[in-house]
């Protein structure tokens, strides 16, 4: 019997990915371990490999089909070997070898798949995802009135995402109704709609389409406010000038402002577990290690890979660990498991000269440090006004799970450790 080949599971909290393309067509040979096509999470994209030398018998799913997790996306074989769920053998044969007859099954016709480890909750005989059931409560939808198009009828997020784009499909109607209603008969003969020439629409979809949701999620449960400081900068720039010129002394090469920061920050979160946390709903899970995300700009959008143990990192190889992350991330080489786990987000946006903003919170992370620009401040030293220079940081934290005085007490003694970066590294 041929072998089918699963979508595969990109981490605890992926349900689903997109076929972004077929490297391989039906009838085509394959060798064990060639990629048969390419997919994308929310995260990255990766690689579905074959499992087994032989023929792609049939593709089950076309190119940009949302398909859950553990399910059969193809079938691998010999030509004429019978296909699962099927009373006959397969539709290809010597004489149809190199032609596309890709088919999409019907829902009856899918191998039903075992999800006995993938976490589900119970609620009056419905089965629903933990991420799926958290989103029906938050917009009070009852899991009763879903449809799921999981596997095995399981409701999974974009379920619930469906009817809550269905809702607000009716509102805006109802509100465009009642606009046309208000306009007088003449004005009725005017458009009101923008003239589309040179206009371009882009879909929403794949990484950018997830970036928003989660985005609109972390807004919609945290209470997020932000705190804004600045910390003199000579220490940091000091620094980097000795890294610079004399890495045979220092033994550090290619050392950056952020890596500066980074370094800073993975070393002051330990005395302050509050802001290295989750907020869960009903719990606050706090953290003694630092796993630190960091945020990197890429051409799909904004990805955060994580440096595992920040706080036991030399300088040098927290700084070798960013690259290295950064990297992946813009070839699109970054695993699932390098893009999970973080537990305090560092964003920066000092290079493109921003001063301050507001970051928006990694969920469930409860903080998230924005980096600055440097730029000249003003100090007062005795009767005599000086110009030194500074770096913007901004605090974004959650206000469930932190009040303002103890996030407060952090950035206070982030500004004293990046300023005094002398006594951080004697004490390394």
């Amino acid at each position: 019997m041929a072998m089918e080949v699963l979508m595969p599971r990109q981490g605890q909290t992926v349900e689903s990915c997109v076929i972004l393309e077929w490297k391989k067509k039906e009838g085509e040979k394959v060798q064990k371990g060639e990629i048969l096509c390419e997919v994308e999470t929310d995260k990255a994209v990766f690689s579905v490999e074959a499992p087994t030398d032989g023929i792609l018998l049939k593709v089950l799913f076309p190119e940009g089909a949302d398909v859950p997790v553990l399910t059969p996306i193809a079938y691998v074989g010999d030509i004429g070997e019978q296909l699962p769920n099927t009373s006959g053998p397969s539709n290809l044969s010597s004489s149809s070898m190199g032609q596309q007859t890709a088919q999409i099954p019907s829902s009856t016709s899918q191998k039903p798949v075992t999800l006995d480890k993938i976490p589900s909750t119970e609620r009056k005989g419905v089965r629903i995802s933990p991420r799926a059931l958290k989103l029906a409560r938050q917009h009070g939808i009852q899991p009763e009135t879903l449809v799921g198009t999981g596997p095995k009828g399981r409701i999974i997020e974009r379920d619930v995402r469906k009817v809550l784009e269905e809702r607000q499909k009716s509102l805006q109607g109802i509100a465009e109704e009642a606009a046309r209603l208000s306009i007088p008969q003449e004005s009725s003969r005017t458009p009101t709609r923008v003239r589309e020439e040179g206009s371009t629409s882009l879909p929403v979809t794949g990484t950018r389409k997830i970036i928003a949701q989660r985005m609109m999620e972390s807004l919609r449960s945290h209470a997020q406010y932000t705190l804004h400081a600045l910390a003199d900068a000579r220490a940091l720039q000091r620094w980097r000038k000795r890294f610079k010129e004399s890495p045979e002394v220092y033994g550090y090469q290619d050392i950056t402002i952020n890596d500066l920061i980074l370094f800073v920050v993975a070393k002051t979160l330990p005395r302050f577990p509050e802001l290295n946390a989750y907020w869960l709903e009903n719990t606050i899970q706090q953290f003694s290690t630092v796993q630190l995300g960091v945020a990197v700009d890429t051409p799909k959008g904004l990805l955060v890979p994580v440096i595992r143990n920040a706080h036991s990192l030399s300088l040098a190889t927290l700084s070798k660990e960013a690259k290295r992350l950064a990297q992946a991330c813009i070839e699109g080489k970054i695993s699932s498991e390098e893009l999970s786990g973080g537990t305090f987000t560092v964003t920066n946006l000092g290079s493109l000269g921003i001063q301050y903003f507001t970051p928006i919170l990694n969920t469930p992370q409860v903080a998230i440090l924005g980096v600055g620009t440097i730029q000249l401040q003003p100090v007062m030293e005795g009767e005599k006004v000086q110009f030194y220079p500074h770096i913007g940081l901004s605090l974004t934290v959650d206000h469930q799970a932190v009040d303002g005085a103890p996030a407060s007490r952090f950035l206070k003694v982030l500004v004293e450790n990046v300023s005094n970066l002398d006594l951080l590294f004697a004490g390394t």
